[in-house]
């Protein structure tokens, strides 16, 4: 298998981190997670992320996918991806080593997506977001264009076969 860039993009709760865990168990991607960085660093604390935290996470982000892929080894990068900027920044840094990419896009539906983040409150078997950062994310959200040539993955498909096409 070719070494390949992977950006997950979706709204929270859409099943991105799932759809990772699935890959990595899979074909051990590497992964890199704003969250994961976020929560190495302590940036999830009272009164939200600041903006220069998002700014040392995206940095630091960029910096462990460019590392992946020159060593050779296949990324996913899991966050939300929301706005096209974001998505654009991780393409260029595989474009300029030369790496393909491919865009994954969990499209799951906002009342699926609102019933999960219900029952994730009740549950706590995640990190919550709470009602200001779900609505920041429901406004920054730009849905990929045909032009990002994104392969859609959602709840209601067959993993097996959606892998068998997409991946493999």
């Amino acid at each position: 298998m070719n070494t390949t860039l992977y950006i997950l993009t979706g709204l929270p709760y859409s099943g991105k981190t799932t759809l990772r865990k699935e890959l990595i168990r899979r074909f051990s991607f590497k992964t890199v997670s704003i969250d994961e960085i976020m929560d190495e660093r302590a940036m999830w604390r009272e009164g939200h992320p600041t903006q220069e935290d998002w700014n040392i996470a995206y940095s630091e982000a960029y910096r462990r996918i460019k590392e992946h892929l020159t060593d050779g080894n296949s990324v996913i990068f899991d966050y939300g991806n929301l706005p096209l900027h974001e998505r654009e920044n991780a393409r260029k840094i595989a474009d300029s080593l030369g790496i393909p990419h491919k865009l994954i896009y969990i499209n799951t539906p906002k009342e699926e997506i609102l019933r999960r983040r219900q029952e994730n409150e009740e549950t706590k078997e995640r990190g919550q977001l709470d009602q200001e950062m779900m609505d920041r994310a429901l406004n920054m959200f730009v849905e990929p264009t045909e032009k990002e040539k994104p392969i859609i993955y959602n709840y209601k498909m067959n993993l097996d076969q959606w892998i068998k096409i997409n991946i493999t």
